[in-house]
């Protein structure tokens, strides 16, 4: 938590992305030197295909870092959200472009992330990272700590993540109620990415209800549950099992 204010307080003069106009994510004020993927996400669909030159990595003098992004975006169906890659092969250790050229990120620098306006008018949005030491663990569930809303209410469901997720990973969490089925409501992330806020449609059911993890949520350097990005293929524990957390809305004083 100190190492996360500190970065907050070291990039707070910095520029930062206008909210109005596009979201960067990671939102939160650090990053992990294998970060593996970017999230934008516009106020108003882009023109598809996504023009990656309109993407730039900033180190610290303002110089763009060369081939550190995939030269390729990933849409969203609506065109809202725009996922960039760093490039896989220079994040994965030990594969050809990792050994040629190394990491784009190095930890203890400040690099910029620049998304220029389509039509020159705006000024480019900016979002600053503070890049900390590489994230290579699975990423752990069994530490989300979950408030428990009351019976009857439609108080939302706050979720502790304890570290980051990627954003694109929002919709991969869903509450299940004590039939298995899929309470309808609105989700969103909070804290840097750190906390997932779930609203349901109808007011909280009694009995027990679940917490579930897809198998695909990832965190931002691509570690699953099975295994992290590094040894995904290579894991012996299913990559395609969902996991899940207990919890029950309390009854009301």
């Amino acid at each position: 938590m100190r190492t996360w204010l500190a970065a907050a307080a070291l990039l707070a003069a910095l520029p930062s992305a206008r909210a109005a106009t596009v979201e960067i994510h990671p939102a939160g004020p650090t990053v992990p030197e294998n970060l593996l993927r970017i999230e934008l996400r516009f106020a108003q669909p882009q023109r598809l295909p996504f023009d990656i030159e309109r993407v730039k990595l900033l180190d610290a003098d303002g110089r763009q870092i060369e081939h550190a992004l995939l030269d390729l975006a990933l849409p969203s169906a609506d065109g809202r959200r725009i996922t960039v890659l760093m490039d896989p092969g220079r994040v994965k250790s030990g594969v050809g472009p990792n050994r040629d050229a190394g990491r784009a990120l190095h930890a203890g620098e400040t690099v910029r992330l620049q998304v220029d306006d389509p039509t020159g008018v705006e000024a480019p949005a900016v979002k600053a990272w503070q890049v900390t030491t590489a994230a290579s663990r699975p990423l752990d569930i069994s530490g989300w700590q979950l408030n428990e809303p009351r019976v009857g209410s439609r108080d939302a469901l706050v979720v502790d993540l304890r570290a980051p997720i990627s954003s694109s990973g929002e919709p991969l969490i869903a509450v299940v109620d004590a039939t298995g089925r899929r309470v309808p409501g609105t989700t969103s992330l909070a804290e840097g990415d750190a906390v997932w806020r779930f609203t349901p449609a109808r007011p909280w059911a009694s009995g027990p209800h679940r917490l579930v993890a897809h198998a695909d949520l990832e965190d931002p350097a691509g570690n699953r549950r099975c295994a992290a990005f590094e040894q995904v293929r290579e894991s012996a524990v299913r990559c395609d099992a969902d996991a899940s957390l207990n919890f029950l809305p309390q009854a009301r004083r």
